[in-house]
């Protein structure tokens, strides 16, 4: 984290003398040194937007399809001030073997009356120690259609866009080999 933030700050302060060197030792005219002098500090702030990512802030990004979750925060909607509520869900990837593999990630939902009971289900287990994955879903399962070529989703109609529907499975503990005396 360290690293990224010295290059750029590094970066930072490689453009802004290459823009003074622009600016005192070039024969162009100063509407073109102005433009020059406006594009780098729009460039400042919009590199900074995109800087917020590596800070940690929750991304807005689409959930993966395959996760394990590690913590939840619920912000709730606040009627009396228009403020809109959010889920936020610290996640790891999965591989496809169910391993857990890449540093955790923060990613914030919109609000929805659904997801906020699924997450806070997913709350009560993680603080009961439970371990759980969750996975996207993209519309509920029909128990009768069990042909194989049978579509097993049906759609519950439009989802919203940025509201996407999640299910928590509980992780079952490792087990170990079973342990051997070694006599000498």
């Amino acid at each position: 984290m360290v690293e990224e933030r010295l290059l750029l700050i590094f970066s930072y302060l490689l453009i802004a003398s290459l823009l003074l060197l622009f600016c005192f030792y070039t024969s162009f005219t100063k509407k073109i040194k102005l433009w020059g002098v406006v594009l780098v500090t729009v460039f400042y702030f919009f590199s900074w937007n995109i800087y917020t990512n590596i800070l940690g802030w929750p991304s807005a990004q689409n959930l993966p399809e395959e996760f394990r979750i590690i913590w939840v925060a619920v912000e709730e909607p606040k009627k009396e001030t228009g403020k809109e509520g959010g889920l936020y869900l610290w996640v790891r990837l999965l591989d496809e073997a169910k391993i857990v593999h890449g540093k955790p990630r923060a990613y914030k939902l919109e609000w929805s009356e659904e997801n906020y009971k699924k997450a806070q289900f997913a709350l009560l287990k993680l603080k009961e120690g439970e371990q759980l994955n969750g996975k996207k879903t993209y519309g509920v399962v029909i128990k009768d259609k069990e042909a194989d070529n049978a579509n097993l989703y049906e759609s519950q109609g439009e989802q919203e866009e940025g509201v996407p529907s999640f299910e928590f499975v509980e992780v079952a503990p490792r087990t170990l080999p079973p342990k051997t005396l070694i006599q000498n």
